[in-house]
């Protein structure tokens, strides 16, 4: 202890005795006083140094009145005195702190400073702020999902591409049709065969295989941005004068021709352009009805048939009620229960039954709706793309809240030609014309009159 009041107290102060300074500054001292306490001094260049040189203060304790032995400096022990004396030497290059050393580190001024309990602490990279992490994380799960859905997207689409592919027949058919606008109207051609191969059933060639009628024949316009669409039946029976001059039915062109035949058909009775064109067959027919889980119609009268496809006889009674996909079978092939205009009652079922189908499709939830489509596509036969089919899905889905649905068929009446032996309509090409321009127009053609222009020879 220094007594400062002692005679030769200035040779007794440890600002002027180097000897006292060195000691209080050494932890000896059990008081100092904060008013003799010199300043760190200015740390000396150190030669090549390894690390940023830190000043260090001194604490108001030394390490004896706290009780420690030792400090620790660069992870090993050291004499506590020993290093107090190393925190104020110009080549010091990390301060001290905590209860085990006599120097509190300066950190702001080293990087090295030596923390807690006299260990020293390694700086470490700097750390993302809360905001810039939660950023990170939510970026990474968007790239996740982004490429999840397109690489489902590929696999939806090709899968698609390939359920609803026309095989062979594609360069035919797609030569036949006129290319259109999907946010347009435009005209697609529905082609039911009657085509019964391998179910043994039907015995003729006209039946099976690559011979088969085109049954149903259905145009269709679609107007996606009004949600609408206007089905217009064409009769099996309509008059069809080939190229080479001979006369035959309608339905039997498909025979002859195939599908690419029978749209540039249509397209020369009906007066307009077709698009696009979808074909099913009954049992193809037969599945989209199942895959819906059935479909609502009416049904006018008490209907007895025999399945096309088991020979197995099947019934219907009249009224509102769910049927099945055997069911919707017979339901679209039934006429002869009809006393008169036989195969126009036929034809109004069957745009009952595709109206049906396409309320039951369009349905379904959007989050369905694709898989829907898919299960469909299996059983249809048509050129469009499964990016506009599902185009068009999305524009007409929600049901059948805010969708028009018109539906008529043209000119039916007819008699027996007797040099081709052939039950056929009547030629009508004004009736026509003046049907399809009311359709064209997006109006509703069921009172347009179409018989009272045909030609009877």
């Amino acid at each position: 202890r220094v007594d400062h009041a002692a005679p030769g107290g200035q040779r007794n102060n440890p600002r002027n005795n180097p000897r006292l300074n060195r000691r209080y500054a050494q932890g000896a001292g059990d008081v100092r006083d904060p008013r003799y306490v010199d300043p760190a001094p200015t740390p000396a260049p150190v030669s090549q140094p390894t690390r940023p040189a830190a000043s260090a203060a001194y604490d108001r304790r030394g390490a004896h009145a706290r009780g420690a032995s030792s400090a620790r400096v660069d992870g090993s022990s050291v004499p506590a005195g020993l290093a107090g004396s190393m925190g104020q030497s110009a080549g010091s290059r990390a301060g001290f702190a905590g209860p085990g050393a006599g120097l509190h580190g300066a950190s702001s001024a080293s990087p090295y400073g030596i923390a807690g309990q006299g260990t020293m602490e390694i700086p470490s990279k700097k750390r993302l702020s809360m905001g810039k992490r939660i950023a990170v994380a939510v970026a990474s799960v968007i790239m996740v999902l982004v490429l999840a859905t397109a690489g489902f997207g590929f696999w939806y689409t090709s899968q698609l591409d390939k359920a609803l592919s026309l095989g062979d027949d594609q360069t035919a058919i797609k030569d036949a049709l006129t290319a259109s606008d999907l946010n347009e109207p435009f005209y697609a051609l529905l082609i039911g065969s009657d085509s019964r191969e391998g179910s043994g059933t039907s015995n003729r060639a006209d039946e099976s295989g690559d011979n088969q009628r085109s049954d149903v024949m259905i145009l269709v316009r679609v107007d996606a941005s009004n949600r609408q669409f206007t089905m217009v039946s064409i009769p099996r029976d309509t008059r069809y004068t080939w190229p080479d001059g001979s006369v035959t039915k309608l339905n039997e062109v498909y025979n002859h021709g195939g599908a690419a035949a029978t749209l540039k058909a249509v397209s020369e009775v009906t007066g307009v352009p077709i698009a696009h064109f979808a074909e099913v067959s009954f049992s193809s027919f037969e599945g989209i009805v199942d895959a819906l889980g059935g479909i609502e119609v009416d049904v006018p009268v008490a209907i007895s048939y025999k399945d096309a496809l088991t020979g197995e006889t099947v019934s219907l009674e009249p009224g509102v009620q769910v049927i099945n996909g055997q069911e919707a079978q017979l339901f679209a092939r039934a006429r002869h229960e009809y006393g008169d205009n036989q195969d126009a009652k036929r034809q109004s079922n069957n745009r009952q039954m595709i109206e049906a189908i396409a309320k039951a499709t369009l349905s379904k939830p959007p989050t369905e709706l694709p898989g829907t489509i898919l299960d469909l596509a299996s059983y249809v036969k048509t050129d469009v793309k499964s990016s506009d089919l599902l185009s068009l899905g999305l524009s007409f889905a929600g049901g059948a809240g805010g969708m028009t649905v018109y539906s008529c068929t043209g000119p039916t009446q007819g008699a027996v030609d007797e040099s081709v032996g052939l039950w056929l309509c009547y030629e009508n090409p004004e009736g026509w014309a003046k049907l399809m321009g009311v359709v064209d127009s997006g109006a509703d053609p069921k009172d347009v009159d179409v018989e009272s222009t045909a030609i009877v020879r």
